[in-house]
């Protein structure tokens, strides 16, 4: 299994520019992505293969409305960027919970082959 702590990821209301009329990563996401990845090295970790299962725990940054569904994409594709897996179609399982917000957000992320699932039932956001 893995775990990961990322930083809060940008609003994909933000996460594209523009250019010439095409939509481009925007440079809160491509420095977001970067961030993600420099964690992923740091852990050494090796692409997964086959299906697998994914744990979103989510503290946003302040209290707004936020949807789950935003920071998934932003997430997702953060790790895939980082070579944790090939490709977010490997994705069978995905669970996000939404926590009390805390200063600048935090993302707790679990990842484990879908087959052994062995995810935690709850995670503590600290």
């Amino acid at each position: 299994m893995i775990e990961l702590a990322l930083p809060y990821p940008p609003s994909v209301n933000h996460y594209f520019s523009y250019y010439q009329g095409r939509p481009v990563l925007s440079k809160d996401a491509r420095t977001y992505r970067h961030q993600v990845r420099r964690i992923a090295i740091a852990k050494s970790i090796k692409p997964l293969m086959g299906h697998i299962a994914i744990r979103i725990d989510i503290a946003p940054p302040d209290d707004r409305r936020r949807d789950c569904d935003n920071v998934q994409k932003a997430v997702l594709d953060a790790l895939q960027h980082a070579g944790v897996f090939w490709d977010d179609s490997q994705v069978v399982w995905l669970l996000s919970i939404k926590h009390q917000s805390k200063p600048k957000g935090q993302i707790k992320v679990q990842i484990d082959d879908a087959e052994s699932q062995t995810l935690s039932p709850a995670m503590e956001i600290a």
